[in-house]
Order: C-alpha cells, then sequence, then structure tokens
C-alpha cells in the first residue's frame, strides 16, 4: 500500500479507501471480514457519512470491540426532501454530533460537506468549519460534490482572514465517463471538464474518488463483449450514469491491457487513477474480503502516460 499525508491528519492516509455507503455497512451483515481484510493490505481509512444507513453505527460499534482505529472520512449536510438547503452552521453541528456519537469517537479526521449549495456565500461556510476545527472535533476539512470553483473561492476567503482551507474534495472521478448525475441532487464529476481537472493537477489537493469502479461496471463483474448485460446486472443509477458505449470501449481496453499485465480489470481502472498527474485516493466499496484484498493490490500497480492515453481512447484525462 502507499500513503499520502493531508493536512491536520495525524498520520498518512491510504492511497486506497475503503468505501462504506451500501451493502453490509449500510444495511444487515457482519463488516468484521471486510474490516480485518482492510487491515490487512494497508487500508486504514474508511468513507461514510451521516445519509449511509447504518455505515457510521456499524463503523462505530467495530472499531470500539477491536480496538482499531481507522482514518475516519464522514459527510454531513446533505440536502433533504423538506430543506435543500442544509449547508449552514445549524445543519452541519447537528449532523457532526449525530455522526460522532453513531462512530463512538470524539474527533473525525476528515470531514466533508456532502454538497455544495452554490447560492450561499463561502465566508460563513469556512468559518463555521474552522470552529469545528478549532474545537478539535473535525481535522481536515472539504467538499464532497463541490466545483473547483468554489472551493477556490473558500480557500481564497480563508487565506485572507487568516483561517484554515479545504484541504481535501471528493467529486466522481473514474476512468469510465459520467453521462449524469447518478443520483440527481448536486453530484458533480471532474470526468467530463478539463478545467476541473486542471485545477487538481495543479493545486495537488487530495481527491477523494467516488465510484471510481463506476458502480461496479468497471469491476470485472461484467464483460465488454457482454454489455447487453448492463441492464441485468446493474440498478438504474448505474445505467443511467455509466451505459454508454463509450465506457464499454474503454472496458475492453481495460480487458485487453489487464490480460497482457496479468492483472484484474478492476487494477488497471484504479491503477489509471493513481498512476496520473492528479492526487487520487479512490474510494472502493467491496462486501467480500477477497474483492477488497485484490482492489487493494492496484496501489502496487503503475501504469505510464502512453497506457492511461491508450485506456482513455486518445486522452489521459
Amino acid at each position: 500500500m502507499k500513503y499520502v499525508q493531508i493536512p491536520f491528519v495525524s498520520q498518512p492516509v491510504s492511497r486506497i479507501v475503503l468505501g462504506c455507503a451500501g451493502g453490509l455497512f449500510a444495511s444487515g451483515g457482519d463488516i468484521a471480514p471486510v474490516m480485518e481484510a482492510a487491515l490487512s493490505c494497508g487500508i486504514n481509512a474508511v468513507d461514510t457519512a451521516r445519509v449511509y444507513g447504518q455505515s457510521e453505527e456499524k463503523l462505530g460499534r467495530w472499531m470500539q470491540a477491536s480496538g482499531h482505529r481507522m482514518i475516519l472520512i464522514s459527510k454531513g449536510c446533505h440536502p433533504s426532501l423538506a430543506f435543500l438547503d442544509r449547508v449552514h452552521e445549524k445543519a452541519a453541528r447537528e449532523d457532526l454530533q449525530r455522526s460522532l456519537d453513531a462512530l463512538r469517537t470524539d474527533h473525525i479526521d476528515i470531514y466533508l460537506l456532502h454538497r455544495d449549495h452554490e447560492s450561499s456565500p463561502v465566508g460563513p461556510i469556512v468559518e463555521f468549519l474552522n470552529r469545528f476545527h478549532e474545537e478539535g472535533k473535525i481535522g481536515a476539512f472539504g467538499g464532497s460534490n463541490w466545483t473547483a470553483g468554489r472551493i477556490a473561492a473558500a480557500n481564497e476567503y480563508a487565506k485572507a482572514h487568516g483561517l484554515v482551507g479545504f484541504t481535501v474534495s471528493s467529486p466522481h472521478y473514474s476512468l469510465g465517463r459520467q453521462r449524469h448525475d447518478p443520483w440527481g441532487n448536486g453530484c458533480k464529476t471532474v470526468t467530463k471538464d478539463e478545467a476541473e481537472r486542471r485545477f487538481y493537477r495543479e493545486t495537488r489537493l487530495p481527491l477523494l474518488a467516488w465510484s471510481s469502479l463506476c458502480g461496479g461496471v468497471f469491476s470485472g463483474k461484467l464483460k465488454a463483449e457482454d454489455w447487453g448485460r448492463l441492464q441485468k446486472l446493474f440498478g438504474l443509477n448505474a445505467r443511467w450514469a455509466y451505459g454508454g458505449t463509450d465506457n464499454r470501449d474503454r472496458l475492453a481496453r481495460c480487458e485487453r491491457m489487464a490480460a497482457e499485465k496479468g492483472a484484474t480489470v478492476a487494477q488497471i481502472a484504479l491503477s489509471w487513477l493513481m498512476s496520473g498527474e492528479i492526487n487520487t485516493l479512490p474510494v472502493i466499496s467491496a462486501s467480500s474480503p477477497d474483492r477488497v484484498r485484490e482492489n487493494a493490490a492496484a496501489a502496487d500497480l503503475t501504469l505510464t502516460e502512453e497506457e492511461r492515453t491508450l485506456l482513455n481512447g486518445g486522452s489521459a484525462g
């Protein structure tokens, strides 16, 4: 496993992060085998959120029972049906405290605002996040599904007022092209926007890439020659977001390169993310210990720029 340092996080963060949005974490089931597999291959960070079902509660119980302390990444201020704008201190403080209680801790290492409310001034947002930071409740902070422009504005405000700025971000990023927002409520992707990617290349801001395998489309479960099975194997969200035939072609190239290198399709797709100029930490989701170990091995595989360009059909991305 490889590691990166993120400001205000006390220890280096594994280059691959275990995602806890669904499966065993969000509902029933024993997460211990998956957590133990993650630890065994050097993964020391988990990505959860207040709205991920039972995820925080299950992680909190596991950490207490096992004695293992993971680097905790959690998120708050997700909009609700009743309140579309929850990016303000009252909602953030309520969500943060509930997350702390569920995780059975007094400190979250990386705290992300799960969505943005782009008409809200960045100044008050930066200020309340700094209050949480000064209280010791959070370490690093940033945005999930924030645009580069809004992050830059927040950091300009922080610099002008002697405050801590955003030191991490979590948009969608993957080898596969996201055609549509899979959830329809403000998700952001950098795969279609060169200006967004340029921001991350130039700033080196750590990018936690959600849906790094495109909802499983690049997990190896689907073969390019059987693209028609997409409808059967994946839910509506994944089909809507990643079902374009350009992704079928990327998957076919992944399969060929995986065969040449003795790797899996998922390892190639994850290595594509980690071998580029963007400081990417892919978030992987898996309910099988073997799949966790298999995907974690991608951190030890490096692709050349030529290979990355080939996989992406002529663009390094």
